[in-house]
C-alpha cells in the first residue's frame, strides 16, 4: 500500500501519479517544440548553402580545360577570346546558351555549342562557312565555300591560295545558295575535307559525273563515278599512306574498278605490291 506522505507521488485529478513519469512527459514536450518543423526547415537549408558554398569555392569545379572542335579557320584563341576567357571561373554557375550567340559573331563561324564537362571542362563545337573553292567562268573566278555555299566573285581579304580548284561544273549561281543541284556532288566535296590528303589536292573535276577526276600534287586519280563515295576515299587514303611509307612515287590511281583500284608508279621508283 502506498504511502500517501511519499514525496515520489502526488494526487491528479484524482489519481496517484508517480512524479518521474510526469517529468518524462514534460522532457518529450520540450523535445517535440525543439525539432520542429521551422527547426528542420532552416538546418535543411543551411546543409544546402553550404553544400553549394563548397562547390562554389573548391577549385575542383573552376573551368582549367577548354577543348574545341570543328574550327579549320578561325583560331583557337579567337573562339576563347569571344568568350571572355573563363578559364577559372566557377562551372556550375557558368551560363553557356548566354556565350554561343557571341561566337558566332566571328567572321566564319555558322554556329556554335557550348558543353559542360563536369568537373572543370568546357567542349565547344563550332561549325564553319569558309572560301574555300574556286571555278573559273567566263575569265571570273568565282567562289564556293567549304560547305557548297555559292559565294559569288567577291570573298574580301581571304587568303586565295588556300582555295582549291574545281573544273567542270554546272554552277548554280544564286549567292547563297548550294553551287549545284547535285547532292552527290555536295556530299562529295564535303567528305573528301575529312582526309589529309586533301591538302595536297590541286583540282577537282566534276565535269562529267561518272567519271569524276583528283589532282593531289603530280598525282592523277581516276575516282569514277559518284557511287560509294566514303569507301573510294577511304581506299584512297590507303594508298597514299602506303605508298609514303615505302617511298614510292605514284603517277596514276584509277578508282574506277570497284575493290581493285590500279595504281601507276613512276619507272625510276621502287616497284612494289600495291594491291588493296
Amino acid at each position: 500500500m502506498q504511502n500517501s506522505n511519499d514525496d515520489r507521488y502526488l494526487k491528479k485529478d484524482g489519481r496517484t501519479v508517480n512524479k518521474k513519469y510526469i517529468a518524462k512527459k514534460h522532457s518529450k514536450e520540450k523535445n517535440k517544440k525543439f525539432f520542429s518543423k521551422s527547426y528542420v526547415l532552416v538546418l535543411v537549408i543551411l546543409a544546402i548553402a553550404s553544400i553549394l558554398y563548397s562547390a562554389y569555392a573548391h577549385s575542383y569545379m573552376k573551368i582549367s580545360q577548354i577543348y574545341i572542335t570543328g574550327n579549320n579557320i578561325s583560331a583557337d584563341s579567337e573562339i576563347i577570346g569571344q568568350i571572355g576567357n573563363p578559364i577559372g571561373e566557377n562551372i556550375l554557375f557558368y551560363d553557356t546558351k548566354d556565350q554561343e550567340p557571341n561566337i558566332t559573331k566571328l567572321p566564319y563561324i555558322e554556329s556554335a555549342s557550348i558543353k559542360k564537362v563536369f568537373p572543370n571542362l568546357l567542349s565547344i563545337i563550332v561549325e564553319e562557312n569558309y572560301p574555300l573553292f574556286f571555278q573559273n567562268a567566263d575569265g571570273k573566278d568565282l567562289y564556293i565555300s567549304n560547305t557548297g555555299i555559292f559565294l559569288g566573285e567577291d570573298i574580301g581579304e581571304f587568303d586565295k591560295s588556300l582555295l582549291k580548284e574545281i573544273n567542270g561544273a554546272n554552277l548554280r549561281k544564286e549567292i547563297g545558295e548550294n553551287f549545284t543541284s547535285s547532292q552527290a556532288s555536295l556530299n562529295f566535296i564535303k567528305s573528301i575535307q575529312r582526309f589529309s590528303y586533301f591538302n595536297d589536292i590541286k583540282q577537282l573535276n566534276l565535269e562529267n559525273k561518272t567519271q569524276i577526276g583528283i589532282m593531289i600534287n603530280d598525282i592523277d586519280v581516276k575516282f569514277g563515278d559518284l557511287n560509294d563515295i566514303d569507301y573510294k576515299l577511304k581506299i584512297l587514303d590507303n594508298i597514299l599512306n602506303d605508298a609514303r611509307g615505302k617511298s614510292i612515287t605514284i603517277t596514276e590511281i584509277d578508282l574506277d574498278n570497284g575493290k581493285n583500284p590500279v595504281v601507276k608508279v613512276s619507272p625510276d621508283s621502287y616497284s612494289d605490291n600495291l594491291n588493296h
